[in-house]
C-alpha cells in the first residue's frame, strides 16, 4: 500500500492537472466515488476514456453546477475489477474511502456502480438500489445521503440506461442539495374493524369516475400465498388500507365476506375505471379470492412501456420518474 501512495505522490509531483486527488468545489460538496484509477500514458485518471466521455456528456444534462462535484475511488488501486475484490480487500479499502470522505464533508454522497456501492454502504445490487436513498455516518458523526446509481461503462455499453442516470443525479440533487423534494405527506387511513368507515369509503370511492388499487401479499404463488391487505385510493393524495388475510386482522368472517363483496361490485363496474401496476398479478391474487369479473381495467406498467420502452416499468422505478419525493429509504 505504501509503494502505490508513493507512486501517485510521484503522478501529482510530475502533473497536477492530471491529480486525481481531493480538489477545491463549491458549497456545495457533491462526492461521486468510483471504483478505482486507470493508468495509461504514464498517467492517472479516474475513468477510460469511453466511461469518461459518456459520463461527462450525461453531467452536462443534469441539474448539477460544474463546481459543485468531485471524484473519489473506492480502491486505491488500478483497473480493478469487481470479481477480483475479495472482502478483506474491500475493507481494507474502505480505511482510506473514508478518510476522503471525512476531509471532503460532502452534502451528498453518489457511488458509480455495484462495487462503489458496496464499498459506501456494504450492500449490493445496483439495478435494484440505483436511485434510491441510503445514509452513511462519517467519523465526526456527521451523517450524509447517499443515492447510488449507473457506472459510467454501464451507460456506455447500453444506450437505454443514460436517463436513468440523469433521473438519479437530478432527483437527488432536488431533494438533498436544493431541498425541493421534500417528502409531503400524503396520507392514508388504515381500516380495521370498522365496517361503517369501510363501507363509508367505499360509497366515496364508487362516486367516483377512477379508482387506483394495490395489493400486499405474503408470497408471489397465488395457489398458495394470501392478500395481507388491499389499498384503494379514488381521489389525489388520500388512499385507505383495509386487511385481509392479516394477521392483526379485525374484521369478523361476516364482515370479510362484505368487504369481498363490495371489492366484487368495484370491479365488476362498467363505469369506474380501475387502476393498477402489473395487473396480471392482482388479478391472480383477487379471482383466487372469489373476484371473478372486471371490467374497465387499466395497467400503468403497460401503459408506460407503451409511453418508453427502453426503460425499467417497475413501480419503484415509476415512483423516482414521477415522484422522487417517495425515494425509498434504506
Amino acid at each position: 500500500m505504501q509503494e502505490l501512495e508513493n507512486l501517485f505522490d510521484s503522478f501529482e509531483k510530475e502533473d497536477s492537472s492530471s491529480s486525481v486527488f481531493r480538489s477545491d468545489v463549491g458549497p456545495e460538496k457533491i462526492v461521486f466515488v468510483h471504483d478505482s484509477y486507470t493508468h495509461r500514458r504514464g498517467r492517472v485518471y479516474e475513468f477510460s476514456d469511453k466511461e469518461f466521455g459518456i459520463l461527462s456528456s450525461l453531467l452536462k444534462k443534469t441539474k448539477l453546477p460544474i463546481d459543485c462535484y468531485q471524484f473519489v475511488a473506492a480502491l486505491k488501486s488500478f483497473d480493478t475489477r469487481e470479481e477480483d475484490v475479495t472482502t478483506e480487500v474491500l475493507t481494507a479499502h474502505r480505511k482510506y474511502l473514508s478518510e476522503d470522505l471525512e476531509a471532503i464533508q460532502p452534502s451528498l454522497i453518489i457511488p458509480l456502480g455495484n462495487l462503489a456501492l458496496k464499498a459506501v454502504t456494504k450492500k449490493s445490487g445496483i439495478l435494484s438500489k440505483r436511485g434510491k436513498e441510503f445514509a452513511v455516518e462519517l467519523e465526526s458523526g456527521e451523517t450524509v445521503p447517499v443515492v447510488p446509481t449507473l457506472h459510467p461503462f454501464s451507460l456506455y455499453v447500453e444506450p437505454k440506461l443514460r436517463s436513468l442516470f440523469v433521473q438519479d443525479i437530478n432527483n437527488a440533487y432536488s431533494k438533498f442539495i436544493l431541498k425541493e423534494n421534500k417528502f409531503d405527506g400524503s396520507p392514508y387511513e388504515l381500516i380495521n374493524g370498522d365496517i361503517g368507515k369501510f363501507d363509508e369509503l367505499m360509497d366515496e370511492a364508487d362516486g367516483s369516475d377512477a379508482v387506483s388499487f394495490d395489493l400486499e401479499t405474503n408470497g408471489l404463488d397465488f395457489k398458495k400465498h394470501k392478500i395481507m391487505t388491499i389499498g384503494i385510493s379514488y381521489k389525489e393524495k388520500h388512499a385507505f388500507v383495509f386487511p385481509i388475510y392479516h394477521a392483526e386482522c379485525e374484521f369478523s368472517p361476516s364482515e370479510l365476506a362484505h368487504i369481498r363483496n363490495r371489492v366484487k361490485s368495484l370491479m365488476r363496474n362498467e363505469r369506474i375505471i380501475k387502476i393498477a401496476h402489473n395487473l396480471k398479478f392482482d388479478y391472480k391474487f383477487l379471482r383466487s379470492w372469489g373476484v371473478e369479473e372486471f371490467n374497465n381495467m387499466e395497467d400503468t406498467q403497460i401503459m408506460h412501456s407503451l409511453v418508453d420502452e427502453n426503460v425499467p416499468h417497475g413501480l419503484m422505478d415509476l415512483v423516482k420518474q414521477y415522484f422522487p419525493k417517495e425515494l425509498l429509504k434504506f
